[in-house]
């Protein structure tokens, strides 16, 4: 009796620490469910970082106020920075305005750096605001970043986040008059 108890428990405690592996389902309803941290052959903690998960896997994707036409994975290696797939977003009649976001946990206390990458055009539209972020120790950092074209690619970096609580969230921010799109790929968070 107590061996089948003892087998029950260690099957329970399987199963839920399975079920926290491996990447968070996040979607467009902002359920990333916060990542633990857990670095990929390439010192990467983030889950999903080129989107080669069609449905968002690790990522809040939030849609201000709807405005954003097309907001989803694109497969289309040729506006890809790294894989066959990338963040993909178009507006023809409506601004293009959106985060993307990410909370990574569990991290060890020390400097890290966010790197991520964007594409596309602005449509011409002066005050356009594109960045990248890290939400760390209650205070937002960004890089700002430039959508100069079809595949030429930005490179937006911010060295130097301090990490004391274990905690960041990472994201990208655009926003953009009618005619925007672009592609985002490639995002990722290490360790310095």
């Amino acid at each position: 009796m107590k061996r089948k108890i003892c087998l029950g428990l260690m099957m329970v405690c399987m199963i839920s620490t399975l079920a926290g592996c491996g990447t968070s389902g996040g979607d467009q309803a902002g359920d990333n469910g916060g990542a633990t941290a857990v670095a990929d052959e390439n010192g990467n903690y983030i889950v999903n970082g080129s989107f080669e998960e069609v449905d968002f896997t690790g990522w809040v994707i939030n849609n201000i106020d709807d405005v954003t036409e097309e907001l989803d994975v694109y497969t289309r290696e040729t506006d890809c920075y790294e894989g066959a797939q990338s963040l993909h977003f178009y507006s023809g009649s409506s601004d293009v305005n959106f985060t993307a976001e990410q909370t990574v946990s569990g991290l060890e206390a020390g400097s890290y750096k966010l790197t991520g990458h964007i594409q596309g055009d602005a449509a011409g539209d002066a005050n356009a605001s594109v960045y990248f972020y890290a939400v760390v120790n209650g205070e937002t950092i960004k890089t700002d970043a430039t959508l100069g074209g079809y595949v030429n690619w930005y490179t937006a970096e911010l060295s130097g986040v301090n990490v004391t609580d274990g905690e960041i969230t990472v994201g990208v921010s655009v926003t953009t008059a009618p005619g925007g799109w672009g592609t985002i790929d490639d995002i990722t968070l290490v360790k310095e």
